[in-house]
């Protein structure tokens, strides 16, 4: 079985891209990385195991689209099309926000068996926007998506069609929620998304700084010594963690900018 992950960040986030996937090799047998990214070529060095995507040329969402509009970038929207972005015989994959840090080992997230669910991703008990809806809410910032049953739902079709139309308020989560929740999803365990939308454990295998703009920098933040610990990591001490040996790429000057059909200037959050 192929363990794969995947991260999108638009060009500021491309530094904490680097140092999560950092703490994902150091801490998992991860075989395949994708990073959706918005150029051809990345301006930091990569392991051959990291796969970049340029996905600026994206067809899905409309420039004058609802969603367009919001506080987050099409490199959050593109996070619903999975089905149609990566490799037909991957049958499923790890999706994590850039604003997590894997501290623990966590093979075991690929090892469990989905079935026909489509996610696995941890809920947020005190979403108080939900709940009068009387419904649950997942934070799919860490979620196991399985490919093979989206695929067969065709439910991506359906997600693209809601953002496109709908002004949703955390974007393609909430759309995920919308036509999935709970159903369709596998309850993850706290301790694979902590953060505050989630709570907080005494043994967490996945630090997630959600709800932090700067956590790098903000002392409120829970856990920054961990950030720190794989920012500061060079690649080979992340295989090393595993015990392995995978030299970089040779490093490639950084991209110009590519001129993209946005008909505004996009913001920097993520879902």
């Amino acid at each position: 079985m192929m363990r794969a992950a995947v991260y999108s960040g638009s060009r500021n986030l491309y530094p904490h891209m680097v140092t999560a996937a950092k703490s994902l090799i150091a801490n998992s047998s991860v075989d395949r990385i994708y990073f959706l990214i918005e150029d051809d070529k990345f301006p930091y060095e990569l392991p051959p195991l990291i796969e970049t995507i340029n996905v600026s040329g994206q067809k899905w969402f409309r420039t004058d689209g609802p969603n367009m509009r919001s506080q987050f970038t099409y490199m959050a929207l593109v996070r619903a099309c999975y089905g149609s972005l990566l490799p037909d015989d991957l049958d499923k994959v790890l999706q994590l926000d850039v604003d997590t840090v894997v501290v623990d080992n966590i093979d075991s997230l690929w090892e469990i068996d989905m079935g026909g669910k489509w996610i696995i991703a941890a809920q947020e008990p005190n979403n108080n926007y939900w709940k009068p809806f009387g419904m649950e809410y997942f934070n799919v910032g860490v979620a196991m998506f399985n490919l093979k049953a989206i695929r067969q739902a065709g439910i991506e079709q359906v997600i693209v069609q809601d953002l496109n139309t709908v002004e949703e308020r955390f974007v393609e989560q909430d759309a995920w929620n919308r036509f999935g929740a709970p159903r369709k999803f596998i309850t993850l365990k706290p301790r694979y998304n902590e953060c505050y939308p989630v709570g907080y454990t005494d043994n967490p295998a996945i630090v997630h700084f959600a709800g932090f703009k700067d956590w790098e920098n903000d002392k409120k933040a829970p856990r920054r010594e961990h950030w720190r610990k794989y920012r500061e990591m060079t690649w080979k001490e992340a295989f090393a963690c595993r015990g392995e040996t995978e030299e970089p790429k040779p490093e490639e000057p950084a991209a110009a900018p590519k001129k993209t059909t946005r008909a505004r200037k996009p913001k920097t959050s993520e879902s």
